[in-house]
C-alpha cells in the first residue's frame, strides 16, 4: 500500500491506496539549483528571446515603468534582483529619478509589498501601487481583438519604456506570467472583470496553452499598453525577453521540468498543500483533479476546511455585493497599512462558499452578467463546474454532508476509507489511481484533459 498522512486540526489523518491500482504518484520533481535569483536575471538579460538586450532598447533619459507583481516582490527588493536592474538601466542612461516601479497586484491587493521590497529599493526611485478602482489613474489604450476595453496605469501609459519582473507558473487561467504582468497586473478593474469572465469560452482553463482565447487577449492588452521587455521566473531558471516569445518558451519548460506528465484515469485522490484548513483551497486543485480523471470516474478531494463556516442562507445579492465590498477594501488598504486585509480575504471566501452552494446555471448567471466581483465569481464558477463534471466526494472534518450536497460534492464523509470503498463500489476493483497529496504533490499535466 501507498500511505499519506494529513495534517489536520483533528489530528493525523491516513491515506491509503493500493500500489497496484496507482497509475500516477504526482510528485513535484527535485530541480537543481541552478543560481542565485539576481545571476540569473543577470544572464537571462545577457540572453533575451526575441528581442535586443535592454541596454540597446531604452534610450538615456528614457522614462521607464519598471513593473514588480505581487508574488515576486520579495526576490526583487531581498535577492538583489532591483538593484541589478536599476544598475543596468543607469548603465543604459537612465537615472533613478526616471524610474517609476509599480507594484502591479491586479485586484489583489498590496499586503506587506513596502517591507517586501525594502528601503533601499524605494529610497531609489518612485513607487506607485496600483489600483484598479481609481478611475482616475488609468488611461484608456484602446480595444483588443475580441473586445476588451483596456484601461492601464497611468505611470505605464505614460512611460516612454514598460518592462516587468514576474513569474511563469500554472495558474486556473492557464499559465501566469508574460502579459499577465499588464492584464490584470496594471490594468483597470472593468478590464480584468471582462476579461476574466472570458473563462467560460474556454475548456477548464487550468495549464491550457496553447490557443487559450483569454490568454491571447491578456497579450493584446500588453500589445496596448507597450509593454516591451518581461523576466519570469521559471521553475528554477529565470527567461527575459518579448513576452510573444519569451514566456512560451518559459511554459514549455514549466511543463517539460516542473510539472509531471500523466493521462486521465478512473479516480484522482488530491488534497491541498498545509492543514487545508479553507475549503476554497481547492482553488485550481479542482480543475487540475478534473483533467486527471477520466470521463465517468470520480474524484477525492481531501480537505480539512474546518474554518469552514455554516452556510448563511442570505439573498445572493448580498453574497455579491461583498464580493465587491471585500475587493475593495483590500484594493484601499495598499502596503504594510492593511491590519484588516486578512478579514476581508476571509470574509471574500466566506463569500465563494456561499456563491458554490448555488447550481452551476445561477452561478453562470452571475459571471456572465458581471455581478459580484468576477476576479472572485470566475473562480467559483469553474470549481463548481469541474465538482458538478467529475462526481467527486468530499473527505473533510469542517463541513456537514447537508452541506456538502449543496456544495455540489456527491458524498461528504469525515473518513477516507468510506469514501475509497465508495468509488471501488462505483468503478470496480481494478480502478486506475491518479494520486496528488502532500508532502510531495506536484501538478500534472496532462495534454489531452477529458
Amino acid at each position: 500500500m501507498a500511505t499519506w498522512t494529513l495534517d489536520w486540526q483533528r489530528g493525523p489523518v491516513e491515506i491509503a491506496l493500493p500500489d497496484r491500482n496507482l497509475r500516477t504518484r504526482i510528485a513535484a520533481p527535485d530541480l537543481p539549483t541552478l543560481g542565485a535569483p539576481a545571476e540569473l536575471v543577470a544572464k537571462a538579460l545577457d540572453h533575451p528571446i526575441g528581442c535586443p538586450p535592454l541596454e540597446e532598447m531604452v534610450k538615456p533619459g528614457d522614462r521607464v515603468a519598471l513593473l514588480l507583481t505581487d508574488f515576486h516582490d520579495r526576490i526583487f527588493g531581498h535577492e538583489g534582483v532591483g538593484e541589478l536592474i536599476l544598475d543596468r538601466l543607469n548603465r543604459a542612461g537612465v537615472p533613478d529619478a526616471n524610474v517609476t516601479l509599480v507594484h502591479a497586484a491586479g485586484l489583489h491587493g498590496h499586503a506587506g509589498a513596502r517591507s517586501k521590497i525594502g528601503p533601499r529599493l524605494l529610497e531609489r526611485v518612485r513607487y506607485v501601487e496600483h489600483d484598479p478602482l481609481d478611475e482616475s489613474s488609468l488611461v484608456f489604450r484602446g480595444v483588443t481583438r475580441v473586445g476588451t476595453p483596456v484601461w492601464v496605469n497611468r505611470q505605464v501609459a505614460e512611460a516612454d519604456f514598460v518592462m516587468g519582473v514576474g513569474g511563469c507558473g500554472p495558474s486556473l487561467y492557464g499559465y501566469q506570467g508574460g502579459a499577465g504582468i499588464i492584464l490584470p497586473g496594471v490594468a483597470g478593474a472593468d478590464t480584468i472583470r471582462r476579461n476574466h469572465t472570458m473563462i467560460m469560452s474556454t475548456r477548464t482553463a487550468s495549464c491550457w496553452w496553447p490557443d487559450n482565447p483569454q490568454r491571447a487577449d491578456v497579450m493584446d492588452a500588453a500589445d496596448l499598453a507597450g509593454l516591451r521587455l518581461k523576466i519570469d521566473f521559471t521553475a528554477n531558471t529565470v527567461f527575459a525577453g518579448a513576452f510573444r516569445e519569451e514566456w512560451p518558451t518559459a511554459v514549455r519548460y514549466v511543463q517539460n521540468t516542473a510539472m509531471v506528465a500523466t493521462e486521465p484515469a478512473d479516480l484522482t485522490v488530491y488534497a491541498p498543500a498545509g492543514r487545508g484548513q479553507e475549503l476554497m483551497s481547492m482553488y485550481m486543485q479542482a480543475e487540475l483533479a478534473d483533467q486527471t480523471t477520466r470521463l465517468g470516474g470520480v474524484v477525492i478531494a481531501c480537505i480539512s476546511a474546518s474554518a469552514h463556516e455554516p452556510l448563511s442562507g442570505r439573498p445572493l445579492s448580498e453574497t455579491l455585493e461583498e464580493f465587491l465590498y471585500c475587493t475593495k477594501m483590500w484594493s484601499r488598504e495598499t502596503g504594510d497599512d492593511n491590519p484588516l486585509a486578512p478579514h476581508w480575504r476571509r470574509r471574500d471566501m466566506v463569500c465563494k462558499e456561499e456563491l458554490l452552494a448555488r447550481s452551476l446555471s445561477e452561478i453562470s448567471q452571475v459571471v456572465v452578467r458581471m455581478q459580484g466581483e468576477p476576479r472572485s465569481t470566475t473562480h467559483v464558477w469553474s470549481h463548481r463546474r469541474c465538482i458538478d463534471r467529475k462526481r467527486t466526494f468530499l473527505v473533510t472534518e469542517g463541513v456537514t454532508p447537508e452541506e456538502g450536497a449543496r456544495l455540489g460534492f456527491a458524498l461528504v464523509t469525515d473518513r477516507f476509507e468510506t469514501a475509497f470503498a465508495r468509488a471501488v463500489d462505483l468503478l470496480g476493483p481494478d480502478l486506475t489511481i491518479n494520486a496528488n497529496l502532500p508532502p510531495t504533490k506536484g501538478i500534472p499535466y496532462v495534454r489531452d484533459p477529458q
